[in-house]
């Protein structure tokens, strides 16, 4: 099977002004990703364990 991205020509080069705007829509998109990640996954996942230790520390 042939790889299809081999054919894309390469001369063509992309401005620095639509590469500088790419890469910050994606350095936006993780970071987004990393707030999530820490309060929706992290954090509950700290708090619980938290509370399940000193549950089982006074019983």
């Amino acid at each position: 099977m042939k790889n299809p991205f081999k054919t894309i020509g390469t001369d063509y080069e992309v401005p620095k002004k639509l590469k500088g705007r790419i890469l910050d829509d994606v350095m936006m998109i993780k970071c987004t990703y990393d707030i999530a990640d820490l309060f929706l996954i992290k954090y509950p996942n700290t708090l619980t364990d938290y509370y399940i230790k000193e549950k089982v520390k006074y019983n």
